[in-house]
Formats: structure tokens, sequence, C-alpha cells
């Protein structure tokens, strides 16, 4: 039985194509017993998607929720919630954004300090969950290559 923690990036940065990659990337993780944390994304995405698929599977699950939308009061200290709960963090997060995407960027993802993926909160929880607290972490970048 695995305890997923499964974040990564919110809903606008996903299209037609690689929203149903995403819900097929959790599927896939996902196996009779185990349990899900996440994020409560205000935004949707990673940590909706991933509570709704374990929910229809009749996986047990909770989420995290930010108190409020700011780093050091709300998204880190969920993040951090959400890295000791688990037993393996795993961020999903995209190659690239859509065109139609209109929310901040940035030219790398600044948490892995690579242009391999966009930004995403989600590889911070990976890392302080692997590099901080020992367990094992995975980004899976998903594209419509």
């Amino acid at each position: 039985m695995t305890v997923w923690g499964i974040v990564g990036s919110e809903a606008a940065k996903f299209t037609q194509a690689t929203k149903p990659m995403a819900f097929a990337r959790i599927r896939g993780l996902l196996r009779p017993g185990d349990k899900v944390v996440s994020g409560a994304c205000p935004l949707g995405g990673i940590d909706a998607w991933a509570v709704q698929i374990a929910r229809e599977m009749g996986l047990e699950c909770w989420e995290h929720a930010p108190k409020t939308n700011d780093w050091d009061t709300g998204f880190k200290p969920r993040n951090i919630l959400i890295a000791q709960d688990c037993t393996e963090a795993v961020c999903l997060t995209v190659k690239s954004l859509p065109s139609t995407y209109r929310g901040r960027t940035f030219p790398l993802c600044y948490h892995c300090g690579t242009t391999d993926h966009v930004k995403s909160g989600g590889c911070w929880t990976v890392k302080y969950a692997s590099e901080r607290l020992g367990k094992p972490g995975r980004i899976i970048v998903i594209g419509e290559d």
C-alpha cells in the first residue's frame, strides 16, 4: 500500500490533449488499497484530479488546502504536510504551456533548474519529500509529443 502525494500543475496549464494524458498517468499509479493525499489547489488541475480519480476507484484520500494564497503562510506549510503524509511523492506537470495560458510564466522550473517542464510548486513538494524526508519522489512530464 502506497500513500501517494500527488501534486502538480493547475488546470489551465493543460490542453484537451494533455488533460487525458494526466488522468491516465494518475490512474496508472494507483492500486487497490492505496491512499492519496493532495493539496486542494484553488486553481484545480492535478490536485483535484488525483482526488477525483482516487474517489472513483474507492480509495481513501484527503487534501491539505492552503490556509492562504501566499507561499510562506499557505502553500509552503501545505506542501510540507503533503510530503510528511505520503510514502511517495509525485508531481505531474506539463512540458510546455498552452497558447491560451494567461497566468505567470517563468523561463524554467526554478525548483528543478530545468527547461524540460514548466514551473510547478509540485516540484518543490517532491524535492522536499525526497531530499529532506528521504522518501521516493518523481516528476512526470506530460507533453503532446
